[in-house]
């Protein structure tokens, strides 16, 4: 489950362009959380509260794969 966003940024100042880090907490099946870095294209299309499929290896986010909830 996707518990939390959150976006890093730095530089921006003078001749220098700013950089955008993206960042999502899951909540997996055991109840642990873990926080994992996610390009923008990911972070946009997540939303806190969507549940799926993590794959993770080790600290690097690879997909999330929503589920379609039944209400």
């Amino acid at each position: 489950m996707v518990v939390s966003k959150r976006t890093e940024v730095s530089g921006g100042s003078n001749d220098s362009s700013a950089s955008t880090w993206y960042y999502i907490t899951f909540q997996v099946e055991s109840g642990d959380r873990m926080e994992l870095a996610v390009r923008g294209s990911d972070y946009g299309m997540l939303a806190e509260g969507d549940v799926g499929e993590l794959v993770f290896q080790g600290t690097r986010f690879h997909s999330f794969t929503r589920k379609q909830q039944v209400n």
